[in-house]
């Protein structure tokens, strides 16, 4: 199961409530947690810093720029000391990363040594953004190879999950997550095949086959057959049924999937008021 996870913080309150799912998660899991903490370079070298050096003139602006980095730095420490504190407090190790350079690539980089990804579903531009999914979350996501858990604005711990499934390949790896995590955190799962009514056989066959899967590791999953959109039915049942965490396959690394989000995935994590997980082979 996950043993080492990765915390991206950004300081932003839902950032918060992303270290407080790490700190479950970890403490649960009995994993190590990293907290990763990135000063986009863009910010000490984007528009607004160069109208700045523009209006001070170059000696002044670089006699700025140190003050700059400086004041990220202690940003990034309080950050730190914040969720090592909590950490402490839960039982779970945890140790920091503080970095300068490119927000995507920093994450991968220190994605390696990591099994599970947390971030926020909003970042410190949230109020900016509406329903929108942050920017920066998106294009992590995207770009990953590993899971990640993107959560929401308010935190509840998890006692029932559900697993969004419709048979693929992505999808089977959700359900190994799912069964693994249900069987560690010792809590409900209910997996939901979301089809058209011309579609409704082959989808309750995937929905047997993953409860005899469930079956074989000694496990009770309850199944659900739901017709409709997917992106809106799989919200609506989540609420229905109380469930506490989403879990999902990941969209693939094809080259048209690199450039947008699948609907359903989009809309699911843009819209969800419980973590979504979305899983990777």
């Amino acid at each position: 199961m996950y043993q080492r996870i990765l915390l991206c913080s950004d300081g932003s309150p839902t950032a918060n409530v992303a270290t407080d799912y790490a700190i479950w998660f970890a403490r649960k899991l009995r994993a190590r947690m990293r907290i990763l903490y990135v000063t986009d370079i863009r910010v000490l070298e984007g528009p607004l810093l160069a109208d700045i050096s523009g209006a001070l003139g170059a000696q002044p602006y670089g006699a700025l720029l140190p003050q700059l980095k400086q004041l990220q730095r202690e940003k990034a420490e309080t950050i730190f000391a914040d969720a090592a504190s909590r950490g402490r407090k839960a039982g779970v190790d945890c140790d920091t990363s503080y970095v300068t350079g490119t927000l995507v690539p920093a994450v991968l980089d220190h994605e390696r040594d990591a099994d599970l990804v947390v971030l926020g579903q909003r970042g410190e531009h949230a109020r900016w953004l509406g329903n929108m999914l942050g920017s920066s979350v998106e294009h992590m996501i995207r770009a990953s190879i590993k899971p990640c858990l993107v959560t929401p604005e308010k935190f509840r711990e998890t006692s029932h999950i559900l697993l969004a499934y419709d048979g693929s390949a992505e999808s089977n790896k959700a359900l190994r997550a799912s069964l693994e995590l249900a069987a560690n955190l010792r809590v409900q799962l209910t997996v939901a095949t979301v089809c058209q009514p011309e579609d409704e056989a082959a989808a309750s066959r995937f929905l047997q086959q993953a409860q005899e899967q469930a079956r074989q590791q000694k496990l009770a999953a309850e199944a659900q057959l739901l017709h409709g959109h997917a992106e809106t039915e799989i919200l609506r049942f989540c609420d229905r049924i109380n469930a506490d965490l989403i879990v999902m396959g990941a969209y693939g690394h094809t080259r048209i999937r690199e450039l947008i989000l699948g609907s359903t995935t989009s809309h699911v994590l843009r819209k969800a008021t419980v973590p979504v997980l979305l899983t990777r082979g």
